[in-house]
């Protein structure tokens, strides 16, 4: 877990975030009023890993790049796998229960009508993580 803050410490230092992180429920995605940004709206996950489920939360994510993708829109998705040290031998391995991801998009677009690619990518989601926290961020223009 120390690791993960760890992560999410340093994603905040290197990517330009306002001062404010707000923890969102997990439907904030769809805000019911206008956000107040007006840069970019970065969403960020820790999500807990259901076991032997890594490979297809990776999935998810790459079917969710594909979704906006085709749908015309430039959001950037991205998925940080969580290190953990082993505290006897201090050698570090990549986390199969536990990964960062971010979405960016820009604080004024609204994404197309869900189909059943949209339900097809959240399904794998929920079948393979759980959102332990979630961020919304305003990203300042710099």
């Amino acid at each position: 877990m120390r690791y993960a803050r760890l992560l999410l410490i340093a994603s905040a230092i290197v990517l330009p975030f306002s001062p404010a992180l707000a923890p969102t429920p997990a439907a904030a995605q769809q805000a019911s009023s206008p956000l107040p940004c007006s840069g970019n709206v970065n969403i960020v996950r820790i999500s807990e890993i259901k076991p032997g489920m890594m490979q297809k939360f990776l999935e998810a994510v790459a079917a969710q790049k594909a979704w906006y993708k085709n749908a015309g829109l430039t959001d950037r998705i991205g998925v940080m796998r969580v290190m953990e040290q082993d505290p006897a031998t201090k050698e570090w391995k990549l986390s199969d229960t536990e990964a960062i991801t971010t979405h960016v998009q820009a604080a004024s677009s609204k994404p197309p009508a869900h189909d059943e690619a949209w339900d097809a990518f959240v399904a794998m989601f929920k079948d393979s993580s759980t959102i332990k926290t979630q961020y919304l961020a305003c990203m300042s223009a710099m």
